[in-house]
């Protein structure tokens, strides 16, 4: 009878202990005592656990094409199969005449002349082996769900950070080179003024890191680089170093929610001002068109042809650096602002320590919680299910305020100096805005200025928060700005502060960088 040997092992690992020369050797000898004709050696590193078992299912291919029986010699029952989907298909086989099972350690034979005792055997050994494969399941996922419980990952890490092997032996993960440049996605695409599209190709300008753009799009949907990881849907803090704050991700996600509503995309040359600024009567966008050497911006007519003017770029950015003169502060006034600013050092610290303590508090109670809950745990009050969403629940509480506090720390380290580089922004804004490229020139229109209407030839905006205040509360006229775009407003009551102080002061700036401003009052 013609013979098939196939030796077998799940895993590198086996086959570097020398199993499978080992498997081969003692089916080569069934073969020679039973005369069979062998006219194949498997030698298969394969899982049989897997749904596509390549070269399992080549053998099967083989057998049913063969004319004649064909002996599968194999070592024992748990090498051939361990699940009772692959019976279906030998059972057939066998009863057809084209198959016999061999299972040597276990002196097994299985032909279409086998009684119901031998066909009890073969499932009785399928079963065990499902059984096993079933307890090594389980242990994995207690490991899995161990693992969880202290708050690490199960993977591979993502990209800005690497795996690594413990001296202790201990999987974990820590940041790598790339995490500056995960810092510098999310910095470019939180500015608004970039699409993801811009992104991938600044990141292969500025890094010389080619990604696509659905790689992209999940870094930056990935809740990992603030702290937290998403599993199974569910949302758990985890232990390693965050590369972004959780106020850079939600600014990020908002931002891409507001690029999915545009319905319409940008090519061809960049240009300065394109999807910047609407036309004021119909609330369409303005698109650039270039003749004879310039630039002329015009409706796009998306919602049907009508009149409309068309406006050279030089026009638009004059009117914008009127937008920047009009919130220039004198020098007195900017020295006036700075020393309201430092005076206020005491109130910021003596409210620092009142969160701080707040903080610690909130924390302290969800720590009592966690643990009162583990104990009903334990004591069987409540059920496995209802113990893992709520123990998720607190642990992402727990993230949020320990973020929190790191927020606080970080802010009072850089408060004055914060609120100097905002202020020189606002005192040399025109200029900035006049000599800058491109990108900065958008960068800086998206951090202060917001509503850009064009209505016929004149140009109409409104100024986000605190340049709003700039622009509205201070008696001298460079201050006051364009009166149609942002109407006089009456001054809220002040009697905390010194006279003669802007309530500018009101405002105080805990961070910044140069694409966006994030401040409290």
């Amino acid at each position: 009878m013609k013979a098939i040997v196939l030796a077998r092992v799940s895993s590198k690992e086996q086959e570097d202990n020398n199993s499978i020369p080992a498997q081969t050797r003692r089916l080569n000898e069934y073969s020679d005592r039973h005369n069979f004709d062998v006219i194949e050696v498997c030698q298969l590193v394969e899982s049989s656990t897997k749904d596509n078992r390549a070269k399992f299912n080549e053998i099967i291919t083989q057998i049913k094409k063969s004319r004649e029986t064909i002996a599968l010699v194999t070592d024992t029952i748990d090498r051939l199969q361990r699940d009772f989907r692959e019976s279906v298909v030998l059972d057939e086989l066998r009863r057809k005449g084209k198959l016999e099972l061999h299972f040597v350690r276990e002196s097994l034979v299985i032909n279409q002349l086998s009684n119901s005792s031998a066909i009890m055997r073969w499932d009785m050994g399928v079963m065990f082996a499902k059984n096993w494969v079933n307890q090594l399941r389980d242990n994995v996922l207690r490991g899995q769900e161990q693992k969880l419980q202290n708050n690490e990952w199960l993977g591979k890490a993502p990209f800005g950070y690497r795996n690594l092997d413990k001296p202790d032996g201990k999987k974990w993960i820590e940041v790598d080179e790339n995490a500056h440049v995960v810092e510098d996605i999310f910095k470019w695409y939180a500015s608004s003024s970039y699409s993801m599209q811009q992104v991938r190709l600044k990141l292969a300008e500025a890094h010389g890191i080619h990604k696509s753009l659905s790689s992209i799009d999940r870094i930056l949907k990935n809740p990992f680089y603030y702290g937290v990881m998403r599993v199974r849907g569910q949302l758990i803090s985890h232990n390693y170093t965050p590369i972004i704050s959780q106020q850079v991700f939600d600014s990020v996600q908002n931002i891409a929610s507001r690029f999915k509503k545009q319905p319409f995309k940008y090519a061809g040359l960049p240009y300065f001002y394109r999807g910047l600024i609407r036309f004021g009567d119909c609330g369409c966008s303005i698109t650039p068109e270039k003749s004879k050497g310039y630039v002329y911006y015009h409706c796009t007519q998306y919602k049907g042809k009508h009149g409309g003017a068309y406006i050279r770029e030089e026009n638009l950015t004059e009117q914008l650096l009127d937008a920047f003169r009009a919130i220039q502060p004198t020098q007195e006034q900017y020295d006036e602002v700075m020393n309201a600013l430092k005076s206020s050092h005491a109130k910021k610290d003596a409210y620092k320590e009142k969160q701080i303590i707040q903080f610690q508090t909130e924390l302290t109670k969800i720590d009592g919680r966690m643990s009162r809950l583990y104990d009903s745990y334990l004591d069987g009050d409540i059920e496995r299910d209802f113990y893992k969403a709520k123990n998720a629940e607190l642990k992402l509480q727990r993230s949020s305020l320990s973020n929190k506090l790191k927020l606080i720390d970080s802010a009072n380290d850089n408060f004055y100096e914060s609120a100097d580089n905002v202020m020189r922004l606002v005192k040399n804004g025109a200029e900035l805005f006049e000599s800058s490229e491109m990108e900065e020139k958008r960068c800086l229109i998206n951090l202060v200025l917001q509503n850009l209407e064009l209505h016929e030839r004149e140009l109409r905006w409104k100024y986000k928060k605190p340049f709003d205040l700039m622009a509205s509360y201070n008696n001298d006229d460079t201050w006051l700005g364009w009166r149609d775009s942002n109407p006089r407003m009456s001054a809220p009551k002040t009697d905390a502060l010194p006279l003669g102080h802007t309530p500018l002061v009101r405002y105080q700036i805990i961070s910044y960088h140069p694409c966006k401003l994030v401040y409290c009052i």
